[in-house]
């Protein structure tokens, strides 16, 4: 797809994905570059292999874009490989109470407004989670580093706007951000089998477990958060979720209430053993994509539980 006209500045960096591993771009995820940096020491942040992170593009605080990773290579910048297989990254430089400049969150605008068009989307949503069945057909979603890893960006000044960031976006395209209602499949309907759980297949989860059903997985220690890297629909806390309690008593693994690898590799083991395939690697104690596309097919077929 090659790179947006609108940077006037490049710094390579050699940290990245090679490709996108089949992935489509649909997903744009801004950040804050954690200080009022200008888009060439963002870069040289970038250039050392021992940094071990990149993004998409930079924005400084003057409105100027630059570019550090070509769009057909996925950037390491969200701690989770699945959404940066799937998304264009942005740091934006921010001030020391976090907020952008006007300059910065114009471009920020224009940029994501670009990739939109370039990417043939009509626009972008925001529904405050990473569940891809609640997107309407034709528009990319606004997702936040945070969600992912144990990290403040892109700060609370950002992150309260970003349903105005969508606003601005599909103003800047002519167009306006659509309604949605998230689906929910316990009262019809089957999960789409797309390697994403989030709020409809954790929704499903809890019904088929017989628990409280919010379509969140409660009070997750980040520390496991290895093991579950197709996990979205997650709050961090660490004082267990009855869900993921549930869930541990029926594949026999010791009920803390805490999902890591232990109760990843149990699952895995569980559903392979119902004729579900969870991807070569088989019962690793990763729970990533191909897992929970066999734990929606086993869902989709009402055998959980």
């Amino acid at each position: 797809m090659g790179n947006s006209a609108l940077a006037t500045y490049y710094a390579y960096s050699p940290n990245h994905y090679d490709g996108r591993h089949g992935y489509e771009v649909d997903t744009l995820t801004p950040h804050c570059m954690g200080g009022n940096c200008t888009v060439e020491t963002c870069g040289e942040i970038f250039a050392p292999t021992s940094r071990m992170a990149s993004s998409s593009y930079g924005i400084g605080s003057d409105g100027r874009v630059a570019v550090y990773v070509d769009e057909d290579d996925a950037p390491w910048t969200s701690g989770n490989r699945y959404n940066d297989y799937r998304a264009i990254t942005v740091e934006c430089a921010n001030y020391g109470d976090g907020s952008f400049s006007n300059a910065c969150w114009e471009s920020l605008v224009q940029l994501c407004a670009d990739v939109c068009r370039r990417y043939g989307f009509e626009g972008v949503v925001y529904t405050g989670d990473n569940d891809y069945s609640e997107v309407p057909d034709g528009y990319m979603l606004l997702t936040m580093h945070r969600w992912f890893q144990e990290t403040d960006c892109p700060g609370d000044w950002a992150a309260e706007r970003f349903g105005q960031l969508a606003d601005a976006i599909n103003a800047a395209m002519g167009g306006e951000t659509p309604s949605y209602t998230p689906r929910n499949n316990t009262q019809g309907g089957e999960l789409d089998v797309d390697g994403v759980c989030g709020y409809n297949t954790v929704l499903d989860m809890q019904h088929a477990l017989g628990t409280y059903e919010d379509g969140v997985i409660s009070g997750q220690w980040r520390g496991y958060a290895d093991a579950i890297p197709a996990v979205f629909s997650v709050e961090w806390g660490a004082q267990g979720s009855p869900m993921v309690r549930a869930l541990q008593r029926l594949v026999g693994a010791y009920e803390d209430g805490l999902w890591g690898a232990v109760t990843s590799r149990m699952l895995q083991e569980y559903l392979i053993s119902k004729g579900y395939w969870c991807g070569e690697a088989g019962p690793d104690g990763v729970f990533g994509e191909w897992s929970v596309r066999a734990l929606q097919r086993c869902l989709n077929d009402g055998r959980l539980g």
